[in-house]
């Protein structure tokens, strides 16, 4: 059982965490950038969501856990392998999420490591490319673990939102799309794009009429979709965003 002492301490790692292992991005130059992206993934995101994205010819990461696929959780029931293929046929980016959606809390970090090399071989026998990017889940993450990663992947995304234009690709700040409860903030960040030159992470899980805490509703996801589209940012997958960023941007 946690004890409250147990619940500081691991706030406390997580947060140091963020100032560890740093590896600071440059800030794009021609313009903001938005990603948005999955997490999981439940069928109501890829059947709702995404075909939003498309209409706008915009492609989105999904940061996948493949031992979810064809699972029921409280996010309703997740996708298939043939669903992951598909997705990476229609041009959206396949991320990792580790194979069995682990916390980083408390887990040795080989354990971790083993579980992120098996999604990776779990990919590969699907026929799909090595993912670039990876999502920790439940946004968790430790020192020892971070630094693990950070010469696996392009970037480590996490949960927090972005305090400043220095952005680590180790910790990569986001925007939750959670339904009555960081709708606000973000609608605000995206009309901010305007005036600033940020690459915005955007992500959220399932997206349905009753959505879980951690999903939105449809109608909030549309006046995200619409005031992303109404801001004039580029909106590219996690992998594309980063390579834009290396090759154009300057370090603040």
């Amino acid at each position: 059982m946690n004890t409250l002492s147990d619940t500081f301490l691991h706030r406390v790692r997580r947060q140091l965490s963020h100032f560890q292992q740093r590896s600071i991005l440059p800030v794009p130059t021609e313009g903001p950038i938005v990603s948005f992206s999955f997490d999981d993934c439940p069928c109501s995101a890829i059947d709702t969501a995404l075909p939003m994205l498309e209409a706008e010819d915009w492609k989105a990461t999904i940061y996948v856990a493949v031992g979810l696929c064809d699972t029921v959780n409280h996010l309703g029931p997740h996708i298939s392998r043939d669903d992951i293929v598909d997705l990476h046929k229609r041009g959206h980016e396949i991320g990792d999420h580790t194979y069995s959606h682990i916390n980083a809390k408390g887990l040795d970090a080989t354990k971790y490591m083993a579980d992120v090399e098996r999604n990776q071989r779990a990919l590969k026998d699907l026929g799909l490319p090595p993912s670039e990017n990876f999502a920790f889940p439940f946004g968790d993450v430790t020192n020892v673990i971070k630094k693990e990663l950070r010469h696996k992947f392009s970037t480590l995304r996490g949960v927090l939102p972005p305090q400043n234009s220095r952005m680590d690709a180790n910790f990569l700040p986001a925007i939750p799309i959670y339904s009555g409860q960081t709708e606000d903030t973000a609608l605000r960040e995206i009309a901010n794009l305007q005036q600033s030159q940020i690459w915005l992470n955007l992500f959220t899980h399932d997206v349905r009429e009753n959505p879980s805490p951690f999903g939105c509703k449809i109608d909030t996801f549309q006046d995200i979709v619409a005031a992303v589209k109404q801001s004039g940012a580029r909106v590219m997958t996690v992998r594309d965003a980063y390579r834009t960023v290396k090759s154009e941007g300057s370090v603040t």
